[in-house]
């Protein structure tokens, strides 16, 4: 068996959540996004596009993969940011027509979730997680549901 196998597979679930969008809690498809990407799978996008492209080119047509191309283009823009950046900035979300302050501790949640998950932490992965941290009630899920599973069948 190809010691690159499970990448493969991985690529090719990536592929089809990129085509096909991630089914949200409230049963409605949204894109999927770079925190979706990194509770798939830990190695950069750009890594995995490209020990998996030859393999991909098999299955997927040139304009299939361009929407991973772009994803993995986009992934490339979006600059690391420091816990120290995090914690320094003073920022408020409306919650039910209320505006509620993002405390150091719902800060540091969110970034200790990254860093257990071994997700990198950029612009776009924090501002992700910061709102999938507000929007389940301050709870995050561990990887896709099994509703999103479904979607890549």
């Amino acid at each position: 068996m190809n010691n690159n196998n499970w990448r493969v597979e991985r690529a090719k679930e990536v592929v089809k959540l990129l085509h096909t969008g991630v089914m949200d809690d409230n049963n409605e498809v949204r894109e999927f996004n770079i925190l979706d990407y990194y509770k798939i799978i830990g190695i950069s996008p750009k890594s995995l596009y490209e020990r998996t492209y030859d393999e991909l080119r098999k299955v997927y047509s040139e304009s299939e993969l361009k929407k991973f191309y772009s994803f993995v283009l986009r992934s490339l823009g979006d600059p690391m940011i420091t816990e120290k950046a995090i914690m320094e900035v003073k920022h408020s979300v409306l919650i039910n027509d209320k505006l509620v302050e993002i405390t150091d501790f719902d800060k540091t949640n969110i970034i200790n979730y990254l860093k257990s998950n071994k997700i990198r932490l950029t612009s776009d992965v924090y501002a992700l997680a910061l709102k999938d941290y507000i929007n389940n009630g301050f709870s995050f899920k561990d990887n896709l549901d099994e509703k999103n599973k479904a979607l890549t069948k």
